[in-house]
């Protein structure tokens, strides 16, 4: 009778079969939640672009505090490509006056050679 009251009698419900189910159903529903709502991708999207613009942000600022040092050694008359072309490459402005000495005029008494300058004509000549 025992057989009998079994194979008839339905059976309770089981709980993992379920969990397993409802499991598998919410991650294709979270899945398609996800892929189909636009406002992630967009958030996603607009936080890449503020990180770009922070980094452009920093350059121009950077880039403003170079200028801003440049200006101000200008508005000293410090010249830094000036200075180079004078000193290192011994060029000289049109308007400035040469002196040009013998080889050997220009040698101290220990042997080192003096340096030899070139004269502006007139401070108030050169073009600024």
């Amino acid at each position: 009778m025992k057989a009998e009251d079994d194979a008839g009698a339905p059976h309770g419900p089981r709980p993992m079969t379920a969990f397993f189910i409802s499991l598998a159903i919410s991650s294709v529903l979270m899945s398609i939640l996800l892929l189909s709502d636009r406002r992630v991708l967009e958030l996603k999207r607009a936080r890449t672009e503020v990180q770009t613009l922070d980094r452009q942000i920093a350059d121009r600022r950077r880039e403003n505090d170079e200028l801003k040092s440049a200006i101000e050694a200008a508005r000293r008359h410090e010249f830094p490509a000036e200075k180079v072309a004078r000193e290192e490459l011994h060029l000289v402005e049109p308007d400035d006056i040469v002196l040009l000495y013998p080889p050997g005029s220009l040698t101290k008494p220990g042997g080192a050679l003096a340096p030899a300058i070139a004269v502006p004509a007139t401070p108030a000549a050169r073009p600024r």
